[in-house]
């Protein structure tokens, strides 16, 4: 008796969160600055800018995060990138901003054809990205560009916006998706970070 007893305990802490479904978000925490949560090394590289500090600025009173912006201006290319960060008391008022955001990202979608707001898996409960591309032609790295990543995982709301154009096609990625896939993984970088 005390046997099935253990093993319907294993069982039920084992399956607790059921198959396939994720942890829960973990206690997100922003110790620095916006700017010291994120890597930048990619966007160095592309640009071969190696020497762009990002300017930190701190949220209005009551809130706690912070935003950071870069500007990556050289001989390969240019990006400029914004990150926000919102760390609320509750995954409810998270959900709100970020809700919020796509909201009116979506509004600019409606009054443009070279703008769209599509969902995004594997990051964080819920995201999206939006996007600036005129599509009457073939993606080329010497496009300008513009990916937004906006994200909401437990009680944080996370924006990361990247734009900008090669100079030199040779050492930047030759399909859109590598491009846009640069900018997530800089998104789920400062997750990381923010998660300790």
């Amino acid at each position: 008796m005390i046997r099935v007893a253990l093993v319907l305990l294993t069982l039920t802490a084992l399956t607790a969160c059921g198959p396939g479904t994720p942890p829960p978000p973990p206690a997100y925490k922003l110790t620095g600055d916006a700017c010291s949560a994120t890597d930048t090394a990619e966007l160095a590289a592309l640009t071969g800018d190696t020497s762009a500090k990002g300017e930190a600025e701190k949220l209005k009173p009551g809130y706690t995060g912070g935003a950071c912006k870069w500007t990556f201006d050289g001989g390969k290319g240019y990006v400029m990138l914004n990150t926000f960060i919102a760390i609320h008391p509750t995954d409810e008022a998270s959900k709100k901003m970020h809700d919020d955001f796509r909201v009116s990202d979506a509004k600019a979608d409606a009054s443009s054809d070279d703008k769209t707001v599509t969902d995004v898996k594997d990051l964080g409960t819920t995201a999206y990205l939006y996007r600036e591309h005129d599509d009457k032609t073939p993606w080329k790295p010497a496009d300008q560009w513009l990916y937004k990543f906006g994200v909401q995982h437990g009680t944080l709301t996370l924006t990361v916006l990247a734009n900008g154009y090669a100079r030199e096609a040779d050492g930047w990625p030759s399909k859109e998706q590598d491009l846009q896939d640069k900018v997530k993984a800089i998104a789920s970088g400062i997750m990381k970070k923010l998660a300790g």
